[in-house]
């Protein structure tokens, strides 16, 4: 069934059903679909009693209910988010958002003129802050894994370009994303990307609620190379089924000897600010994993070392041709 869900047929069913029927009945239906599912799959059940037992400490009875809210407003969620992808997708949103702070952050981010990384988690409805920053006519650039399959990436792709949101993809196959990243943001344009799931190989360790898992490092690579600000952007659900969007202020990038950024130590700062706002909203904390495995190296040997990998590569490699050109200049 899950799989049958997450497709491109599944998509289109559910986008249609969501132009034709009013949303209080798709608000009605979709927790029902998404309980019975969750109910099926053990792996998915086990994960999220894992994640949320060790972000709230709850046990039994207390947690099950944690869970089935959390599967309900995730569920509510999807039914928004195929309500937000049609041609009609600004004026639906601007129906479901009922609250926007920070707009002032967002522009203090701007006001460097080295672009501004937009980081965020799996929280809450992610995809419909991207929808109301384009609707306030701000350039956006989304970094997004690859879905299960290509015709599924491109549809995605389309229903953001239709708003004028442009979308890098990472992982696998796509060597030169951290480039295209850092063009963005010399473009000074706002580059947004879910920063708690990071897929293998591009995550560094970070101490979450107490253990080690694994946090994105790519905001503070792309701050580390480019001076861009860097500051969190989260939209959650309201008991009214309405939602708030809120931009916070920039997050403080610490600097090393030499007047760079700490990559390590700012990664760990994302995550604890991460941690505050999740153990506020667990209910809206959509890791469907296993969050706490396979952590890489701790932060204090990543900052014992220069960081490695493909991406670095790429941004070391993009920063010596900027010096090359530099010195033809002169």
């Amino acid at each position: 069934m899950q799989r049958a869900l997450y497709s491109l047929t599944g998509f289109k069913l559910a986008f249609v059903y969501a132009h034709l029927t009013p949303r209080a009945w798709c608000q009605w239906l979709a927790p029902r679909i998404g309980l019975a599912s969750y109910r099926r799959t053990p792996h998915i059940r086990d994960a999220l009693r894992a994640n949320l037992s060790l972000v709230t400490g709850k046990t039994g009875a207390a947690l099950d209910d944690l869970c089935a809210s959390n599967v309900v407003n995730f569920s509510r969620m999807l039914s928004d988010y195929f309500l937000c992808s049609g041609m009609d997708a600004a004026k639906q949103a601007h129906r479901i958002l009922d609250e926007w702070s920070g707009f002032e952050n967002l522009q203090a981010a701007r006001a460097g003129g080295r672009g501004a990384i937009i980081v965020t988690a799996h929280l809450g409805h992610w995809e419909l802050g991207g929808v109301t920053l384009a609707r306030r006519g701000l350039p956006l650039t989304v970094v997004t894994l690859e879905e299960p399959s290509s015709e599924l990436t491109r549809w995605r792709e389309a229903c953001r370009r239709h708003l004028g949101i442009k979308t890098i993809a990472v992982g696998p196959g796509h060597p030169f994303a951290f480039v295209e990243m850092i063009q963005a943001l010399r473009r000074n344009e706002l580059l947004a990307m879910l920063v708690d799931r990071p897929y293998p190989g591009s995550g560094a360790a970070v101490n979450f609620f107490g253990r080690q898992t694994e946090f994105s490092t790519a905001p503070a690579l792309l701050a580390h190379h480019t001076g861009a600000a860097v500051l969190p952007a989260f939209v959650l659900q309201k008991p009214n089924g309405l939602y708030n969007s809120i931009a916070a202020p920039l997050i403080p990038m610490s600097a090393t000897d030499n007047g760079r950024t700490a990559p390590a130590e700012n990664t760990q700062r994302i995550a604890t600010i991460f941690e505050a706002i999740i153990r506020q909203h667990p209910e809206q904390w959509f890791n469907y994993v296993p969050i706490w495995q396979n952590a890489a190296p701790s932060p204090s040997q990543m900052a014992s070392r220069e960081p490695e990998g493909g991406a670095h590569r790429q941004a070391r490699g993009l920063e010596q041709a900027k010096r090359v050109k530099t010195a033809g200049g002169r």
